[in-house]
């Protein structure tokens, strides 16, 4: 969502100057399926304070404006806390919401992703692992042999920009589908990161902040990380 969207979107709300429980119901739903980055969070805030500037002296009260902008700021920091305080969660596809959750998740890492996919074909996620490289967090990524020099498979592109990425060769699969993010949040399931699970398939996803359960796959990570290295 670019910033000529997010403003389109905040007007719509501002038209009469105060948000109806629809509006804000609404705007709920779009935040919580689009990949809200603290740049993106940034700029929503920014966007709402300079409508608020821009219209305040033309239209409406002060008091009827400013409880518009109170609204904004409550959303804005209900999906924060929610982001951080999260103790598990499930998604189902077919749908985006696995797509979806598996893009914020990679946005909001700032220090360490590591990605143990049998494979990966859906570009929006690569876009996302792409831009957490770039920012230099550490991402590393364990995939299969028979599946990385797939058509459509992205494991070779991600390799060739830079990401770490180590290979399961044996004549078994690596059928994993688990990721760690800072250390905190595991994400595991039947999901696999590809189109055609985001489009058609029956599949599960489960995010999740125990300790045990991310020790017991922090410990499965580092295992085959250092298994492949042969």
């Amino acid at each position: 969502m670019d910033r000529a969207q997010i403003r389109n979107m905040l007007l719509q709300t501002f038209e009469d100057f105060q948000m109806s429980r629809s509006e804000r119901s609404a705007l709920n739903q779009i935040f919580s399926h689009i990949n809200l980055t603290e740049h993106n969070l940034s700029l929503i805030r920014k966007e709402a304070f300079q409508i608020f500037r821009n219209y305040k002296p033309q239209q409406g009260s002060d008091d009827t404006c400013l409880n518009w902008l109170e609204d904004i700021m409550k959303i804005l920091a209900n999906i924060s806390s929610t982001e951080t305080s999260l103790k598990s969660e499930v998604l189902f596809s077919p749908g985006d919401d696995c797509s979806h959750r598996i893009c914020r998740m990679i946005d909001s890492a700032r220090k360490r992703i590591d990605i143990c996919v049998f494979t990966i074909t859906d570009d929006r996620v690569t876009r996302a692992i792409t831009a957490a490289h770039q920012r230099h967090a550490q991402v590393r990524i364990i995939s299969d042999n028979d599946k990385s020099l797939d058509l459509g498979s992205d494991i070779d592109q991600l390799s060739q920009l830079g990401v770490s990425v180590r290979i399961d060769k044996t004549n078994y699969h690596m059928h994993h589908k688990f990721a760690l993010f800072d250390s905190k949040f595991i994400m595991t399931g039947s999901y696999n990161w590809t189109r055609s699970a985001s489009k058609n398939n029956s599949e599960n996803l489960v995010i999740t902040n125990d300790p045990i359960l991310l020790l017991g796959f922090e410990s499965e990570f580092e295992n085959l990380w250092n298994e492949y290295a042969i």
